[in-house]
């Protein structure tokens, strides 16, 4: 069975080592709404973020209660983040021509990601991760949640992702963490969403089976807020 594009590892799991990349230019903050900060460390100290800045190397990002905050990335993709969360974008390069390397932490809140499909460069690397997992994409949309006890949910509306056990970076090479003792590796070898499907990950990092989800159901503001922006409509 062939590997897991790209693993979302929840918070906690995932130790970064090494100086993140990330360029400027190639993260812009597109939109904010209500109190939205940046802060050199996960504990701040904290200043507000103003749209039209640029996300530089290592920022972590914060949303307060009232806080929605919009990064337009280079090769036209959009993360959201929800009120009350906290997301670290480690690399982000979009050279034309080349495959693109994006890879970002949502320590806990809600993400919605809305991922173009790759250019001629090649599919390259597109990945959220939470403290329990990785989650690889090509060209989707789909909404992640990280919550504080450490359990997840992903749901795809468009797009097909791939979901994975945490991976552990360390000077640039990539290799898989250790999952807990009672998560097996066969259940964490390839976990493929559809369109409409979701997948539920325990705070014990133990991943359930993808399930359907009817949209029609889904009455949470935050889905209808993202809908609404991905269309453009007020």
């Amino acid at each position: 069975m062939r590997r897991v594009l790209a693993v979302l590892a929840l918070a906690g799991v995932v130790a970064l080592m090494g100086a993140p990349l990330v360029s400027a230019a190639e993260v812009q903050v597109t939109f904010t709404q209500g109190t939205v900060f940046r802060g050199a460390t996960r504990q701040g100290p904290w200043e507000p973020v103003q749209r039209g800045e640029g996300v530089s190397p290592a920022s972590f990002l914060r949303t307060a209660e009232d806080g929605i905050l919009e990064l337009g990335l280079g090769d036209g993709s959009v993360v959201r983040l929800a009120p009350d969360s906290i997301y670290q974008v480690d690399e982000a390069w979009f050279e034309t021509g080349k495959p693109r390397r994006f890879s970002a932490q949502l320590f806990v809140g809600k993400l919605w990601a809305r991922v173009r499909q790759p250019g001629r460069g090649g599919l390259g690397r597109f990945e959220n991760r939470i403290p329990t997992a990785v989650i690889g994409v090509r060209g989707t949309v789909y909404d992640l949640r990280a919550a504080m006890d450490g359990s997840a949910e992903v749901r795809v509306y468009a797009g097909m992702v791939a979901v994975g056990p945490p991976m552990l970076i360390q000077g640039g090479a990539r290799e898989e963490m250790a999952w807990p003792g009672q998560v097996s590796e066969a259940q964490w070898e390839e976990i493929i969403l559809g369109k409409l499907q979701r997948l539920r990950i325990g705070s014990d990092g133990r991943p359930g089976r993808p399930e359907a989800f009817d949209p029609r159901s889904v009455t949470d503001d935050w889905v209808k807020f993202n809908q609404r922006r991905d269309t453009g409509q007020p």
